[in-house]
């Protein structure tokens, strides 16, 4: 219970820290039901359920959430150089207008799945440019000593409320489809209450900031247009990636370890579907790896703090192949005959499935907060689109890839995913290594260390 309640402490926070902190909270302690209510999988089962929506398109709806990160390098250039807490403002206005307008989306027409689909693409646009808006505050509101922690008990949160929102729109839902009419409204009353909290916040050093971005915006650009803006901004995120090494090449690593768990996925849940029932898979593929990120984040974002991004991913990136690892074994005893390697199997399976759900507390929170590392002060948001619209590639192309896989190779594709992460073991290293430390890197468990061995790289 102490581990659950984790995000309500704030031991160890400063007083300008402690209020921001506390302002978000209960900001997210609101909004959580809105990004809930549209998540992946619900929206998913609704589009199904309620709107008759066709396979393909039900699998498209699935994967919005990740495929509209290609968009934030967008927001990333947009956001630059605009106040934070007033954009953040309107961006979950327009979220909330596209999720209320859901309950006014007619059920049983021919073309009613396919709005709510628009509907659902058009609220994780603006979803995912307050994702870079939030991290951007971070960076600047949470010192690099405390950052991991603050996001770490925020995520922690969110993944609660994901939890307990799907859950319960699961359980209405079922008594009667069209409670979308009233669901849809009573989250959006609540987003709407949860922007309250952020008048309290304030982003650090923010207007001088600002200034300083729009005249050096102003130099450069010689009163350009947003198109050509926008265009500059392109080619400076390339210019980073070829300029940037250390982060060129943690974003390779990130592609590796990245695309490994969108390949993972379909293979698995296809696997599973014909082995086990519907319960037993969910509980399986979601339910068990939430239920150890629940138990996990506190002390992979404590670990975090202490030993920097690189060290972190060198141990969370052993943790993800150990994952892969252990799926590879557990569907080998499931081939042999017998009842005692199909138990063993089970058990086995329960092993990999514990070991991603504690790969995927650590990598959430790296995944929010990594590029930090990197970023200089104007350039925070250009980094995070940057990041985030690498990952919206690989979401949108890896589950492709690895359906196609399991045609040829069946369970024999979580090769593949292990090798993948391994090469990304291998160059979280190699970065290590050079950043400075001059003692050999080696995979550190959560907990273990004892001084932090990164520098500041800004």
């Amino acid at each position: 219970m102490r581990r659950i309640a984790y995000f309500l402490q704030t031991g160890g926070l400063s007083l300008m820290t402690r209020r921001n902190y506390m302002a978000e909270l209960r900001h997210l302690a609101l909004w959580g039901f809105v990004t809930g209510g549209v998540e992946g999988t619900i929206a998913s089962v609704v589009a199904a359920k309620t709107f008759a929506a066709p396979g393909l398109l039900t699998s498209v709806i699935f994967a919005i959430p990740i495929v509209v990160n290609v968009f934030n390098l967008a927001w990333g250039l947009l956001l630059r150089g605009q106040q934070r807490i007033k954009t953040y403002t309107w961006l979950a206005s327009g979220a909330l207008v596209l999720v209320c307008s859901i309950a006014f989306t007619p059920a049983g027409r021919p073309w009613s799945a396919w709005l709510f689909a628009a509907q659902i693409a058009g609220t994780h646009f603006f979803l995912s440019g307050m994702l870079t808006i939030r991290t951007t505050m971070w960076g600047a509101n949470y010192s690099r000593i405390c950052r991991a922690q603050v996001a770490g008990r925020l995520h922690m949160l969110n993944v609660l409320l994901s939890v307990f929102t799907t859950a319960l729109l699961s359980i209405l839902f079922d008594r009667n489809p069209d409670y979308y009419r009233l669901v849809y409204p009573a989250t959006v009353t609540l987003g709407a209450l949860s922007l309250l909290p952020l008048r309290r916040m304030r982003v650090r050093r923010e207007r001088a900031e600002v200034r300083r971005f729009r005249a050096l915006a102003a130099a450069q650009q010689n009163g350009e247009g947003s198109s050509a803006r926008l265009w500059h901004g392109l080619k400076e995120a390339a210019a980073i990636l070829r300029t940037d090494q250390r982060f060129a090449d943690y974003m390779r690593a990130m592609i590796l370890l990245g695309s490994a768990n969108f390949f993972t996925d379909p293979v698995l849940v296809a696997i599973l579907a014909q082995r086990f029932g519907y319960w037993s898979s969910t509980f399986l593929i979601y339910q068990l790896p939430i239920l150890v990120v629940l138990v996990s984040i506190s002390f992979w974002s404590k670990f975090f703090d202490r030993v920097g991004v690189l060290r972190f991913r060198v141990s969370n990136s052993l943790v993800w192949a150990s994952s892969y690892a252990g799926l590879i074994v557990a569907m080998a005893m499931f081939a042999l005959d017998g009842r005692f390697f199909y138990i063993a199997g089970i058990g086995v399976l329960v092993v990999a499935r514990v070991l991603n759900g504690l790969a995927r507390g650590g990598g959430d929170l790296a995944w929010n907060i990594g590029h930090l590392h990197f970023a200089s002060e104007h350039k925070i948001e250009l980094y995070m689109g940057i990041h985030l619209g690498l990952t919206g590639l690989r979401g949108a192309t890896m589950p492709i890839l690895g359906w196609l896989a399991n045609q040829y190779l069946h369970w024999g594709s979580f090769a593949i995913s292990l090798g993948l992460a391994l090469s990304s073991f291998v160059l979280f290293r190699r970065m290590a290594r050079t950043e400075g430390v001059a003692a050999p890197v080696e995979p550190v468990l959560p907990g273990t260390a004892t001084t932090a061995v990164t520098t500041n790289s800004r």
